[in-house]
C-alpha cells in the first residue's frame, strides 16, 4: 500500500529521467497501451503536464509483446527470445511497435 501511495505522487515532467513513466500505477490489463511510451521511451502527454490514461510498460513486458504479435509486428519465435532475455535480466529494447 505504501508503494502504491508513493507511485501516485510521481510527477512526470520534461526533466524526469527516461523511463520514469513506469513508476506510475498500471491502470490494469483493460487499459490500452501507451504507444508513445513504448516506441519512444517517454510519454509526451505526461512530460508536457497532461494526463495519460494508457499503460506505460517496457518493451519486454509480456502484454506489449503479445500486442506486437497480434499486430503482426513480431513473430512468435522472436517474442520467445525477447521474453527469455527479459527473464534473464537482459531487458533490451525489442524495436519499434505500432
Amino acid at each position: 500500500a505504501a508503494a502504491a501511495a508513493a507511485a501516485t505522487s510521481v510527477q512526470i515532467t520534461l526533466a524526469s529521467p527516461p523511463g520514469a513513466e513506469e513508476l506510475l500505477l498500471d491502470p490494469g490489463a483493460g487499459a490500452s497501451l501507451c504507444f508513445d511510451y513504448i516506441n519512444n521511451g517517454s510519454c509526451t502527454r505526461l512530460r508536457t503536464g497532461g494526463a495519460c490514461k494508457y499503460r506505460h510498460l517496457s518493451r519486454t513486458h509480456p502484454d506489449v509483446i503479445a500486442d506486437r504479435i497480434r499486430q503482426g509486428k513480431l513473430n512468435p519465435a522472436a517474442a520467445a527470445q525477447l521474453l527469455a532475455q527479459a527473464q534473464a535480466g537482459g531487458g533490451g529494447g525489442g524495436g519499434g511497435g505500432r
